[in-house]
């Protein structure tokens, strides 16, 4: 109580040596523990230290103050002082959380700063659990992450195969083969999908392979492995329910994606305790907003009102805010929708561009795409550097007819960000789209395409301009392609103009009809149907 009324005080020393001498007198943990955070609040990393080595004298045979006093050691960079408290807390740590806690130590070292150093401590301190078979797979895996770290790329993949390869298998191993698929000289997938086939119970691992696919824009294969959890009893991954949900939306899927949403919500609320961890507290944040939206699209105002009361006020007030004037826009009620966008509070740096970014939007949804362009002005004179708000700019400058700002905008962003892929895709088939300078449009979606290569938009471009270029059957290839990666009501029409070109009017109806059910305003349908004489 003393010590707790000195650090009210602001004496924080005093109030320290108190804390710690009552841990000392009694052996309690909370207390050791507390003595601790009062040392950390005060920036005393020394005495922290101090703290968690009484802490573990009195309890010579707690694994905490150890895990503690390592944490700290890393933090503060003295890595060599953290090897004794590594050695410790790996002996201290009961058999069956010891692969748990050695996964948690690879990730931990990762990210310190001298990464030469801590690759040393850990390959030191590890061997031992290397040769030991319950914990070979995760030990080799930690390893390969450290050294992947410092830059030693071929004994960090060495490290991981032979983590791969080790039994019993856990899933530190198999995610972090599926993280490494993001490398610029990644891992061989194949391997991976073989593991996982040979290892179903891993159920983390394809959830990592999943979310892989899903960053490399291969959205069906990712769409395979989601369901394949969602489908599995065993998996209890409800989080797989979220972005399978999100996919769906992404997709043009509502109904789908409905389902999905509502099948985690209920999963998590059956879940008790475990409901409330971070992961499913902000899946319950996503899947309220996303319902909300796929109410919105489908009119039922009242519905989606309702969802959104169920949001946290805390979570992302900017976005909920704008759904709020997205629904009153609906009804006809635009000065007001604004309005309420208008007056949300600025929280954070940026949300300034943000409410502007979010009224533009607005106003675009209207119809009111001059207005709309002036309010992007005005956040570009707050974000001259924003890139992103450039890129709105010029998409909204090229639906104005203002196509020579267009290119003025999209040329500064590429100047400034040479792999920018979706200001060379959007110059690239802008000058496709208006059949002008056509070898420079392709060079552009090529150059694009090698930097997203799996993007069905880009994909897309690169159809389109090649049957500009009056190449439809090599057109017919790359549109077919990024149609099957998604499912897009301008790909569909791109699609269904080439097939009538081609001749294959049946097949061509197809895909316009399609386009229709996905979008039956697009301008850009009607536009190729009156061109084409097409009635539908």
């Amino acid at each position: 109580m003393l010590a707790e009324m000195q650090l009210q005080a602001g004496e924080a020393g005093p109030a320290y040596s108190l804390m710690l001498e009552a841990a000392r007198k009694s052996d309690d943990p909370t207390l050791f523990r507390r003595a601790m955070n009062i040392a950390l609040q005060s920036r005393s990393g020394g005495a922290a230290i101090d703290a968690a080595q009484a802490w573990a004298v009195a309890l010579p045979m707690s694994a905490e103050p150890h895990r503690v006093m390592l944490q700290i050691q890393i933090n503060m960079g003295r890595l060599e002082d953290s090897a004794t408290s590594l050695e410790k807390v790996l002996e201290l740590t009961p058999p069956a959380d010891r692969s748990e806690l050695i996964d948690a130590v690879g990730q931990v070292y990762a990210r310190a700063k001298d990464t030469q150093q801590a690759a040393t401590v850990v390959a030191a301190k590890l061997r031992p659990w290397l040769a030991d078979a319950a914990t070979a797979s995760s030990a080799y895996a930690a390893l390969a992450r450290v050294q992947s770290s410092a830059g030693m790329t071929l004994p960090a993949r060495a490290s991981l195969a032979e983590a791969l390869n080790k039994m019993p298998v856990t899933s530190a191993a198999g995610t972090l083969a599926a993280d490494w698929l993001d490398q610029p000289s990644p891992m061989d997938e194949n391997a991976l999908r073989q593991y996982i086939q040979r290892h179903p119970s891993l159920h983390d691992v394809r959830m990592a392979y999943a979310r892989h696919l899903l960053r490399a824009n291969r959205w069906q294969d990712s769409e395979t492995e989601l369901t394949a959890l969602t489908t599995n009893p065993q998996a209890n991954l409800p989080e797989a329910w979220v972005i399978l949900g999100a996919l769906q939306l992404q997709l043009n899927r509502p109904a789908e994606a409905e389902t999905s949403f509502k099948t985690f919500l209920s999963q998590v609320s059956n879940a008790g305790p475990e409901a409330e961890n971070p992961a499913h507290v902000r899946g319950k944040t996503q899947a309220y907003l996303s319902l909300a939206h796929i109410a919105e699209r489908a009119q039922r105002l009242d519905e989606a009102r309702a969802w959104l009361d169920l949001v946290d006020g805390s979570e992302d007030t900017l976005r909920i805010q704008s759904l709020r004037a997205s629904l009153l826009a609906r009804e006809g009620k635009l000065a007001e929708a604004r309005a309420l966008i208008q007056s949300t509070p600025e929280s954070r740096h940026g949300d300034g561009v943000a409410k502007l970014k979010a009224e533009a939007q607005l106003l675009r949804e209207a119809g009111q795409n001059t207005e709309a362009y002036g309010v992007l002005v005005e956040a570009g004179k707050l974000a001259p550097d924003d890139h992103d708000l450039a890129y709105e700019r010029a998409m909204l400058a090229e639906k104005l007819g203002h196509t020579h700002e267009m290119e003025r905008l999209l040329r500064g962003i590429i100047a400034a960000q040479p792999d920018n892929h979706n200001a060379l895709n959007a110059l690239g088939y802008s000058l496709a789209d208006r059949n002008e300078r056509l070898p420079e449009a392709k060079a552009l979606i090529e150059k694009a395409l090698t930097l997203a290569p799996n993007d069905p938009f880009i994909t897309d471009s690169l159809g389109w301009v090649l049957f500009r270029m009056g190449q439809p059957a090599e057109a017919l290839i790359h549109l077919r392609k990024a149609f099957d990666a998604r499912p897009d009501v301008e790909i569909a029409v791109h699609l269904g103009e080439v097939l009538w070109v081609l001749g294959d009017k049946q097949a061509a109806l197809t895909y316009l009809r399609k386009a229709k059910d996905m979008q039956p305003e697009s301008e850009l349908l009607k536009s190729t149907l009156q061109r084409l004489q097409i009635s539908l």
